[in-house]
Parts: C-alpha cells; sequence; structure tokens
C-alpha cells in the first residue's frame, strides 16, 4: 500500500483543460440576453444599465466578456480597472463562486486582457439565511457575510452593488440607520441622535 507521505509528495500534473476561445466587447449598444432565462436577462441589464450611466457612474468604458471567468469589466474615468461578475441571486455559495471566479482570472496570464485594480459583484436579491435581517440589526444578512468572508481576494478589495428596480446600490449605511430609529420609541429614539451627533462630530 502507497503510504500517505508518498501520496503527498508526488509531482501531479492535471490534465489539460479545453477552453473556448475569449472575446472582450467594448460596449457601444446595448445587449441581448444570451438566454431568455432570468439569470441571463438580468446580466444583460446590468451591462446595459452600466452602459446607459457611464457618464453619472464616472465610467470610461464597458466591456463584456467571454470565456474568461469574469462577466467583463469597467474602466473608470480615473483610469481604474474593476472586473464585473453578475449573480441574479446572491447567498453563501454565489459568493463563493464570485470568490473564485474572481482569483482564478487574476491568476491567468495567458489570456487575461489586462491587469485589475478590484472588482465588483453585482446581485439582485439575497436568498437562502443571507435575506434573513434579525430583529437587532439594520441590514440583510447579506451584506455583512460579503464583507465578512469575501471582499478581499488575495490583497484585492472586491465591493458587492445590488442593481434592483433601476437603482444601484452598494452597502447600505445611512437609510437602514434612519428606518430603524423611526421604529424606536421616541426616548430612545432622541438618545440614538444624540450618540451619532456626537460620533459625527469627532
Amino acid at each position: 500500500m502507497t503510504t500517505l507521505a508518498e501520496l503527498f509528495g508526488r509531482d501531479i500534473t492535471p490534465e489539460a483543460k479545453d477552453r473556448n476561445s475569449p472575446r472582450i466587447a467594448t460596449l457601444s449598444a446595448p445587449i441581448e440576453p444570451n438566454t431568455q432565462k432570468a439569470h441571463g436577462q438580468y446580466e444583460a441589464d446590468v451591462f446595459n444599465f452600466l452602459l446607459a450611466n457611464k457618464e453619472p457612474l464616472g465610467i470610461k468604458a464597458v466591456m463584456k466578456f467571454t470565456a474568461l471567468l469574469v462577466d467583463g469589466a469597467i474602466v473608470l474615468i480615473d483610469g481604474r480597472r474593476l472586473t464585473v461578475v453578475v449573480k441574479y441571486r446572491m447567498n453563501w455559495e454565489k459568493a463563493c463562486q464570485s470568490e473564485w471566479q474572481f482569483r482564478t482570472f487574476m491568476k491567468r496570464t495567458d489570456v487575461r486582457p489586462f491587469p485589475v485594480d478590484g472588482g465588483v459583484v453585482v446581485f439582485e436579491e439575497f436568498s437562502g439565511d443571507w435575506v434573513r435581517q434579525a430583529a437587532r440589526r439594520l441590514l440583510e444578512n447579506g451584506w455583512s457575510q460579503w464583507y465578512r468572508g469575501h471582499a478581499e481576494v488575495d490583497g484585492v478589495r472586491v465591493d458587492l452593488l445590488r442593481l434592483r428596480d433601476g437603482k444601484l446600490e452598494g452597502f447600505p449605511i445611512a437609510d437602514p440607520i434612519v428606518e430603524k430609529i423611526k421604529t424606536l420609541p421616541e426616548e430612545e429614539a432622541s438618545k440614538v441622535l444624540t450618540t451619532l451627533a456626537k460620533k459625527g462630530g469627532g
């Protein structure tokens, strides 16, 4: 029987993986979904939104990738390049997939079109336990789960953005706090506001 030490010590070369030819398209017009399923429609919606709102979002160019692991990239006005990964629903499994896609893309030097400075993952809704929101918390679990465990990949930041009903949002900070304060008794709400004012004032 082969010992574990012998198994661990072997040089292993995985079989070559057949790859489709990668393609990069800089978008100048809206794209059509590659499938009529909801996730395909949503992916097209995301890229069309980024293209239609280039100027207010500070984007110089929007690119759609094929066979490059991530779905595309954006170039910001300041020159930074960010990969784009689109997930219709976001949960632990999809977060792990997104992280792997970004990490593996970053490791590829053979066909990677250019170095990137970070990434964004765009989703519509959380699902599973990521959609839950405990009474004592201001946010859906998914926001903190992402930034707790998936937002840094090999030292590079990857942000989570939600595009829903034509509105793009990042990690919500002010809105949930305001809504939570509205539900508090007047005296307790006053104390919270006073505390926040002191923090805001340094």
